[in-house]
């Protein structure tokens, strides 16, 4: 049973959130699903914080949603607007299907209804779409949901990669393998195409100028990735900036977003924790974070001075 199961994986890994438990092992099973359908594994990138995770990272923290992006940019080029809406509303469609079928095999509730808020949102003339997949919570003890967030039209800049996406549960455990028949699927690793992480940079930078809101994950997830891999913000700046021309020329509510976030940059207060340090799965060195936010400030104001949109 997947309580029991989530609740022995909490004990073992010594984790009191056995519901975020109980939403990545779902998020697991979708992405297993979604690699062993040939259209989805062919024509889409995974991305975002559920992908550093579980492919670049390890889990430093917790991520609620899973994060897509159409791999064909070439396939809009020379098309009149309309005739992008009108196959985006097909893709949609065929991709909406896709997660009901899933839903249906695994008990959770989706309907691909576009004009039902419920289930899907849309925006940018279906540029972008959001399914909201429903379960009942055994731990909750109510309905909730997860989210599949797509972007169909983007600026990709790095070649992806071949990624291996790995859950919370690292190595042998013969207790719970001997236990409970979900062990199998949770720990296998499951092989999907992702993004670059240069390009997850460039896409987290992109999402704390733009995003509705402050997020403290997008300060973290930078901070974690310029740590691993290296990588210093003032060296990426050109793929930073076209990535988000490109994104502000192409969503009017960016924009707006982008607007208000400026005054918060320019009096230091754009980072705030909220409630999102409750998702941290590792103590940070928060001399050495806060040191990294000093310097990521400067970096940010100077992406803003050379955005040309």
């Amino acid at each position: 049973m997947r309580t029991d199961f989530v609740n022995e994986v909490g004990k073992v890994l010594d984790i009191k959130r056995t519901d975020l438990i109980e939403k990545d092992f779902i998020l697991h099973q979708i992405l297993t699903n979604l690699s062993e359908d040939k259209f989805f594994a062919g024509n889409f990138l995974f991305k975002g914080g559920t992908c550093l995770t579980k492919s670049y990272l390890g889990y430093f923290r917790f991520s609620e949603d899973i994060d897509f992006t159409w791999k064909d940019q070439k396939k809009f080029d020379d098309k009149s607007q309309k005739r992008v809406r009108k196959h985006l509303s097909e893709l949609i469609a065929e991709t909406g299907k896709i997660f009901e079928e899933i839903a249906a095999e695994r008990g959770l509730d989706f309907k691909c209804v576009k004009n039902n808020r419920d289930y899907v949102e849309l925006g940018g003339s279906n540029k972008t779409c959001t399914y909201k997949i429903w379960y009942q919570s055994d731990i909750l003890k109510h309905r909730t949901f997860l989210k599949v967030q797509i972007n169909f039209v983007e600026r990709i800049m790095f070649t992806p990669k071949r990624g291996k996406l790995e859950s919370l549960l690292r190595g042998k455990h013969e207790k719970l393998e001997a236990l409970f028949t979900e062990y199998k699927e949770y720990v296998t690793v499951i092989p999907f195409e992702t993004y670059d992480i240069r390009e997850t940079f460039c896409e987290k930078v992109r999402a704390l100028l733009t995003r509705e809101g402050s997020k403290a994950r997008d300060f973290l997830d930078v901070y974690f990735i310029s740590k691993k891999f290296g990588i210093r913000p003032e060296n990426m700046t050109r793929y930073v900036v076209d990535k988000l021309n490109f994104a502000l020329k192409l969503y009017g509510k960016y924009r707006t977003n982008m607007k208000e976030k400026i005054p918060l940059l320019n009096s230091g207060k754009l980072f705030a924790w909220g409630t999102e340090k409750d998702l941290l799965l590792i103590d940070i060195d928060e001399k050495d974070f806060y040191s990294f936010l000093t310097k990521f400030d400067v970096f940010l104001k100077s992406i803003v001075s050379n955005l040309s949109y």
